[in-house]
């Protein structure tokens, strides 16, 4: 026999080298890829979306003659202006920084409140509105003060791709585990495998070699796709773009242990390629569950659910990603979070391995989950 190392290092070369030879891992790379240049490039190629939408704050009778006078020049700037009506100056900036308005007309019309993220077109239609109610020689531009949390709406749409991509890759990567587990067993080539090595350093290698793919093709997308906004200007290579990515890449990572030997067992349960798709359904539940709670996440990263969701296991891998680029999380949700998915992972691995071990040579007719753990039992017996 081999020893554990190196007969695990040779599975997973072994399985890089097959699945980097097959075509499907470089067209599901290049449509990704394609897929994400286009949501980058076509609405800004096509003229989609049309004049931006923005609320104005207006507070007082002055601040909304000059939130009315923007209203008139709205569309040299290509905008589309809502004025809203408050009483004060503070609830004015109480709606900018709840992110219900963009702007606030301040002081009897003399000052600007705006949000981080608004659009510099839309505070220089209220600009020109305020110059055209002052009128005579052309007044400064009003002071304007930044308020709110200005990359919420940019973090959001960031934490929104990085959940989808999350729940392709973990479940595309996932049915590749079962699918060699299945294609090994059918062409008895796991026969020749472990006349060699044990089925866990096979089950160990086969899970390493097609997360290593995973992960390396994670970050080939994120880094073009990256490159691709910035080229284009829809997207500014700022430290929230490199931490997303990198909190995608770790994340990926804690999700693949903990699904990726669920299903090696869910393979080595079947002898056919067929029957894949039902042993492996209740995982694509739980991942498809995950999936929406993870969207659920997007709307209050803050909130109850979304922190508890957080510490189980098999939602964690979608929810606290999103939590994380979406919102501020506390270093020790993060740390108890990534651990519990950790110990998860180990429980799952001896688990797996054990039920794998008693399976993956049994062929013929489909292996029952109860059969294969008394035949692991029996084993160790």
């Amino acid at each position: 026999m081999i020893g554990t190392g190196p007969a695990i290092a040779l599975v997973a070369r072994r399985e890089i080298v097959e699945r980097i030879r097959e075509r499907s891992l470089w067209v599901s790379t290049g449509v990704t890829i394609a897929v994400l240049a286009g949501v980058l490039l076509l609405p800004s190629a096509l003229g989609f979306g049309g004049a931006t939408k923005a609320t104005v704050a207006a507070a007082g009778p002055e601040a909304l003659r000059v939130a009315a006078a923007a209203r008139s020049a709205q569309r040299a700037f290509d905008v589309s202006l809502t004025v809203r009506r408050v009483g004060d100056d503070a609830a004015a900036r109480a709606l900018v920084r709840s992110g219900d308005a963009d702007v606030a007309v301040l002081r009897g019309g003399r000052a600007l409140a705006a949000a981080q993220d608004a659009d510099d077109a839309v505070v220089a239609a209220v600009q020109a509105g305020s110059q055209a109610v002052r009128g005579g020689r052309p007044p400064p531009p009003l002071p304007v003060s930044r308020a709110g949390n200005g990359d919420a709406q940019a973090r959001s749409g960031i934490a929104f791709v990085a959940v989808v991509v999350l729940y392709g890759q973990l479940l595309g990567y996932g049915f590749w585990v079962a699918t060699g587990v299945v294609e090994e067993k059918a062409t008895r080539v796991v026969e020749l495998l472990l006349s060699a090595i044990r089925p866990r350093q096979l089950l160990a290698g086969k899970v390493i070699g097609i997360g290593v793919l995973g992960l390396g093709q994670l970050l080939l997308i994120g880094v073009v796709g990256a490159l691709i906004g910035a080229a284009s200007g829809q997207l500014d290579l700022s430290s929230d773009v490199v931490v997303a990515v990198g909190v995608v890449l770790a994340w990926f990572v804690l999700g693949f242990g903990l699904y990726s030997c669920a299903f090696a067992v869910a393979g080595a349960l079947v002898p056919r390629q067929e029957e894949i798709q039902s042993v492996t359904a209740p995982l694509t539940i739980l991942i498809l569950a995950s999936f929406f709670l993870g969207f659920g996440a997007l709307d209050d990263p803050g909130s109850e659910l979304a922190r508890v969701l957080s510490f189980v296991p098999p939602s964690a891998p979608m929810v606290m990603p999103v939590r994380l680029i979406a919102g501020d999380v506390p270093a020790w949700e993060v740390v108890a979070s990534a651990a519990l998915t950790l110990a998860a992972a180990a429980a799952l691995v001896m688990l797996a391995a054990r039920i794998y071990s008693a399976a993956v040579l049994r062929t013929g007719a489909r292996v029952s989950l109860r059969a294969a753990w008394r035949a692991s039992a029996e084993r160790s017996a």
